[in-house]
């Protein structure tokens, strides 16, 4: 396990910062994803020589706060589903998130990594300045085709399309 040398993938993705997330879009598969700080350093510091170990002392570094070898595997493990590792890692974690959390506790809350996959518009529905599924909306006219703008089931005082 603890040979397990992760890179993130470099080609056809286009990153920016966003203070302390990074949003990454990948060109092949045309989706977008942001990544909190702890994953946003997983991310970057995936250099394919860098074991799991080494990688959960340098986050803690950068965090201020130790960082658990199970949340740096987390965070690879959602890097990977989201496809922006190069190539497959080896099955790194067997516990779930709710396992994690209750066994890091509070620590858990600050050295967890996530990785939000963000809706983006087709080509074609920019293009059309249509608004995409989820989005908020005034009236369904703003709504892509097949959508309508209607109350948001959670939060009632906001409309979306859907």
């Amino acid at each position: 396990m603890e040979s397990i040398r992760p890179r993130a993938r470099t080609d056809r993705l286009v990153t920016r910062d966003l203070g302390d997330e990074l949003l990454v879009y990948d060109l092949e598969r045309h989706k977008a994803y942001c990544l909190n700080h702890v994953a946003m350093q997983v991310f970057r510091l995936c250099d394919g020589e860098t074991t799991i170990p080494d990688l959960a002392h340098r986050i803690g570094d950068v965090l201020g706060v130790p960082v658990d070898e199970r949340a740096v595997r987390l965070g690879l493990m959602r890097l990977e589903k989201a496809r922006l590792l190069d190539g497959p890692v080896e099955p790194i974690l067997h516990t779930s998130r709710r396992e994690m959390l209750s066994t890091l506790g509070r620590a858990a809350v600050v050295a967890l990594p996530v990785v939000t996959a963000i809706t983006v518009p087709t080509s074609a529905q920019a293009a059309s300045g249509c608004l995409p599924f989820g989005s908020p909306c005034t009236g369904s006219m703003q709504c892509c085709p097949g959508l309508s703008c209607n109350a948001s089931i959670g939060n009632p005082g906001l409309k979306t399309c859907n």
